[in-house]
């Protein structure tokens, strides 16, 4: 995970330092919403009945001293979103503060939840310095499309001081319901990945390493899991400060039931774009139709370097898709993302953690990512807009420039 210093402040619009009188770089994109946006996820209910097509969005905030999510549904396929409810967790209540958000519709029944229930995951306690901090990954469910919310079980409760982040859910072959997050609580590692699964989503269990690496300061993280319609589960994650010259490279594994993820010492494989986009930071993937019957993968993420260093052209304007996702080490091509961000280099609002899904043809990417809305440092706000997933025109080999190496830059 990039840093999380300040993240409450920017996503309540709080200055952090002086303003910057730097106005907003999205060159296209809709304002989703005002009051403070991070880590948007959309879902597309396909479980819920005479619901099915409904896109949800969910987005943390923070406001009057207290991180809470909020949910907003599009009933146009992603033309226009109205926000529909709110989760106030009482753990990210008194600054304590609320980030790091999942959403997820579960495709069958696991104990008394049947298909078609909504599942919203986040880390409270984000707020405290980290020698206070005293955080834990909360899950809160629905069970009428995201209108009403009932706290459901803690996954982890983490020690003072360590932090855990960014749970994600699958439903694994065996029927449980499995959750992935990052664990900055092992002395071995600066940061590690790991999982537990649930019967019930009430009692979580079997608690095992899915990702993890000797050298201290590499940190993996970030996950996000999708199945195939073969059966084959792939997961997304950034890998920071393995790659000296790429501080925080994209890469991906399989699995075939969605618990096995195997060794977690292997690294599984680095995506690299055809035209030479090395993805950076903060990835998130989708399933959509596409030319084969496995489908393609669709993956966003924070920023674009050239596979030698430098920002590439499209850094802030691209997604990625692979036509075959039975080859993850090659075919992934760029397109244009749906919003369009000039100016991105890194922070814990710009273009950070965002998030997309295939409208209902199949043709084209509904796209949300997050920006400043008026100078550094002040409001976060989520943008969203929807672009074809086969453009007349693709990128082009990248000419690279001069990159600052720095973490978090």
């Amino acid at each position: 995970m990039l840093l999380l210093v300040g993240f409450q402040q920017f996503a309540s619009g709080v200055p952090v330092s002086g303003p910057d009188p730097t106005p907003s770089d999205v060159d296209q994109g809709e304002l989703m919403r005002i009051g403070g946006s991070s880590y948007p996820r959309l879902v597309r209910l396909q479980h819920s009945g005479a619901a099915n097509g409904r896109v949800l969005a969910s987005m943390t905030t923070y406001v009057d001293r207290a991180g809470f999510a909020v949910i907003y549904e599009s009933r146009d396929d992603g033309a226009t979103f109205q926000p529909i409810s709110e989760i106030r967790d009482p753990e990210g209540a008194d600054e304590k503060g609320m980030c790091c958000s999942t959403l997820y519709e579960l495709p069958q029944q696991i104990g008394d939840m049947p298909a078609g229930t909504l599942l919203w995951a986040g880390t409270a306690g984000v707020g405290a310095d980290p020698e206070q901090r005293h955080s834990s990954i909360r899950v809160w469910r629905s069970d009428d499309q995201g209108r009403t919310w009932s706290f459901l079980s803690t996954i982890v409760q983490a020690p003072v001081g360590p932090g855990v982040w960014e749970p994600e859910f699958t439903v694994s072959a065996q029927g449980e319901l499995v959750a992935f997050y990052s664990d900055d609580g092992d002395p071995q590692h600066d940061q590690k990945m790991v999982q537990v699964r649930s019967s019930d989503g009430r009692n979580w269990t079997d608690l095992r390493e899915t990702l993890k690496n000797d050298e201290f300061t590499v940190r993996p993280g970030m996950s996000g899991v999708r199945k195939l319609p073969d059966g084959t589960y792939v997961m997304v994650y950034e890998l920071c400060n393995y790659d000296p010259v790429h501080i925080c490279t994209v890469w991906m594994r399989t699995s075939p039931d969605g618990w096995d993820f195997g060794d977690p010492y292997d690294l599984g494989t680095e995506i690299l774009s055809d035209t030479g986009g090395q993805p950076l930071g903060t990835p998130t993937i989708a399933w959509a139709p596409g030319p084969g019957p496995n489908g393609r993968l669709l993956l966003a993420y924070q920023m674009l370097a050239g596979d030698n260093g430098g920002w590439a052209p499209g850094n802030g304007r691209t997604l990625m898709v692979n036509d075959d996702p039975s080859n993850l080490a090659e075919g992934w091509r760029e397109i244009p993302s749906p919003v369009q961000i000039s100016y991105n280099q890194g922070s814990v609002c710009r273009n950070f953690s965002p998030t997309l899904l295939p409208t209902l043809d199949g043709q084209s990417v509904i796209h949300v990512t997050t920006d400043f809305e008026k100078y550094i440092g002040g409001p976060c706000e989520a943008y969203y807009a929807t672009g074809p997933i086969d453009p007349s025109t693709t990128a082009t080999s990248h000419d690279v420039q001069p990159m600052d190496p720095r973490p978090g830059r």
